[in-house]
């Protein structure tokens, strides 16, 4: 079998980076909803009631939500790599200082600070390796890489109810903080793209030098379509990974000496230095559009814009916004608070976490089902949105006259299931 060069777009170490992706969100999604498992632990060490209790979620979602898109932006100037091990030590560091169990407040802020910045790191940079990684079947690898939320929806929260039986609130916060720790090795699978090019650089000019006249030179070529104008300029719009090489050639165009270069969007432009001027000149000004330079003791750095405000002008970006706030509004509160209720029910501490777990079950059956009718296209995307969010609004409200375990279960799992169908 040949030996395949490049990137290894939808192959070999891609499969990794899900791998990677998988654990990660097994860890941080499933201890997320496992967090109503605490509240009553928390309850009745500190005499507080279940408002103050439910804080420590709240302050690490608030801390996400500001934070998610820094870091994100973080990942594109350092790494992904850098970005998500660097999250994972950190929020070990800070949910494992919980052992101390120095007041309800402390255990509060260092949980939110903990989990908020570690799962600000993990979540998006994840995604954008995924993204990077796959090209033809980015939503299966997407698919797998996010199905380890349900499973971990599933197995932490009997893993959580053992711990906190066993080692008591602070061995069970201790160990928390070591799992998020085990995500730095996931965060070591993200291999930067970069890595696949840095060895073309040296002593390999003229390989790259024949392998793009070889595309320019073959018109069978299926990913390679230049289109000439009236001035001689070729422009290609491929996906090659050679148009990355960002190095001249000299190359005939109608018998006429020319030049190319790659544009910031990956294109390969080919014509005479003069109209190749403009072409530059405008490329350099959309990615001066596109980010901000700051200067640190004399040092420029080139930073992506975080937020572009032109959006909220669009009534969907609008209308949309609202509409998520409103579905996870609903979505994560009856997770978290859920467990209290059940205990109030009269159901055992590991009944309560079993309920946690078949919202896990039924998450990845929905995950399959999206799939599979997001393949068909035989409904549109917002009319499975529209629905399922009355229906889950409705297996939500009907969990109030359950008064058997089976019978919460039976609603735990519809939760999970139409959950998946309901996020965006």
């Amino acid at each position: 079998m040949a030996e395949q060069k490049g990137v290894p777009y939808d192959r070999g170490w891609a499969w990794m980076i899900v791998f990677g992706y998988f654990v990660s969100s097994f860890i941080m999604v499933g201890v997320a909803k496992s967090y109503g498992i605490l509240m009553k632990p928390l309850m009745e060490e500190f005499n507080v009631d279940i408002t103050v209790a439910s804080l420590g979620m709240a302050v690490g979602a608030g801390i996400y939500t500001l934070a998610a898109p820094v870091f994100v932006a973080l990942g594109q100037h350092f790494t992904e790599r850098s970005v998500v091990m660097f999250g994972a030590v950190f929020a070990c560091i800070f949910i494992s200082l919980c052992y101390l169990k120095i007041g309800i407040w402390y255990l509060i802020w260092m949980y939110g600070i903990g989990a908020g910045i570690g799962n600000s790191c993990l979540f998006g940079n994840g995604l954008v390796m995924i993204g990077s990684y796959f090209k033809r079947i980015r939503t299966v690898a997407n698919g797998v890489a996010l199905s380890g939320a349900s499973v971990g929806t599933f197995a932490i929260p009997p893993l959580m109810e053992f711990l906190l039986q066993t080692y008591g609130l602070p061995g069970t916060y201790l160990i928390l903080g070591g799992l998020y720790l085990s995500v730095a090795v996931c965060g070591a699978l993200y291999r930067p793209i970069k890595f696949y090019t840095r060895e073309t650089k040296a002593g390999e000019n003229d390989e790259k030098h024949k392998l793009i006249k070889e595309d320019l030179n073959d018109s069978t070529r299926k990913r390679t379509n230049f289109v000439q104008d009236k001035e001689n300029v070729v422009i290609s719009n491929t996906s090659d990974p050679y148009t990355d090489l960002e190095i001249p050639i000299e190359t005939e165009v109608n018998r006429e000496k020319s030049v190319s270069f790659v544009t910031s969007t990956g294109s390969l432009v080919m014509g005479s230095m003069e109209s190749l001027a403009q072409i530059v000149q405008a490329d350099e000004s959309k990615k001066l559009s596109n980010s901000v330079t700051i200067k640190i003791c004399g040092k420029s750095i080139v930073i992506p814009k975080i937020f572009h405000f032109s959006v909220l002008k669009m009534p969907a970006v609008v209308f949309y916004t609202i509409f998520s706030f409103l579905v996870f509004f609903g979505y994560f509160n009856f997770i978290i608070f859920m467990p209290l209720d059940a205990d109030s029910r009269g159901f055992k501490s590991f009944h309560k976490a079993w309920l946690v777990s078949c919202a896990g079950i039924g998450d990845l059956i929905g995950r399959v089902v999206v799939g599979i009718v997001g393949d068909l296209r035989i409904i549109e995307r917002y009319k499975i949105i529209g629905a399922t969010c009355i229906f889950c609004g409705i297996n939500i409200f009907i969990f109030n006259f359950a008064t058997v375990f089976w019978w919460c279960a039976i609603h735990t799992t519809l939760y999970g299931f139409l959950a998946v169908l309901t996020l965006p």
